[in-house]
């Protein structure tokens, strides 16, 4: 006969409580104990959400954290760091598909609200493409670079490319600022100017490059980083 778990009690319990309440007024290594839950079915997991809470800061840099990083914390198999991982991936497909379906009617405002959810739990910067037709239709997102968003002469082939290739007409930029504000720097605005010029020898409109940092966007265009390249 199997011996019962210990823990049992305590976890219902816990998952009462979530249901319940939610989580908002949980303190984060209550948000992680129970999410170890689904990784740690036979052991208690409060020891290990505080040694996670320590070892990383926060609830949103355990869950930022590398996989290789993650398995160096004891207590850390395969499984927990793989779900941790996890969490920050799902969160993003989650507010993309939200993004997707709202009924918006600004097709560049709804660019911007489809950014945000794009950039959920990036923690390094990354420069998006996004190829778009006559009519604005979007025909491809491509990421382009890990980086630094202001090495342009590198960038420019791989952007023209791959714009070309899907017989763009439009396009749009796109980069986050990790850790930052949605403002562009002087780098990003010489950038613009560049790339908006670029483009325009190959036959490509660049419409906007917009700014992205946690809930907030800026557009470029509408914040004047445009003015007197048109």
């Amino acid at each position: 006969m199997a011996a019962k778990n210990p823990h049992n009690g305590h976890r219902k319990r816990v998952k009462e409580e979530f249901l319940k309440n939610g989580l908002d007024n949980l303190p984060a290594h209550r948000v992680l104990e129970i999410l170890l839950f689904y990784a740690i079915p036979q052991k208690d997991t409060n020891e290990l959400a505080h040694r996670l809470e320590d070892r990383f800061g926060s609830l949103a840099r355990v869950l930022d954290a590398p996989y290789e990083e993650l398995l160096t914390v004891n207590g850390v198999g395969d499984n927990t760091a793989v779900l941790l991982r996890l969490i920050s991936s799902m969160a993003r497909r989650y507010y993309l598909d939200k993004a997707s379906a709202a009924p918006l009617k600004d097709p560049m405002q709804a660019i911007g609200e489809w950014l945000k959810a794009w950039y959920v739990g990036r923690t390094e910067e990354v420069l998006i493409l996004i190829s778009l037709d006559n009519n604005l239709s979007i025909l491809h997102v491509d990421e382009i670079k890990t980086g630094v968003a202001d090495e342009v002469q590198i960038q420019f082939r791989d952007l023209a490319r791959k714009a070309l290739g899907f017989n763009a007409t439009n396009a749009i930029l796109a980069h986050n600022h990790p850790g930052g504000m949605a403002h562009p720097s002087r780098a990003d605005r010489d950038t613009t100017r560049t790339l908006h010029r670029r483009f325009q020898e190959v036959g490509i409109n660049l419409l906007d490059h917009f700014i992205v940092a946690g809930d907030e966007y800026v557009s470029m265009r509408e914040c004047g980083g445009f003015i007197g390249i048109e």
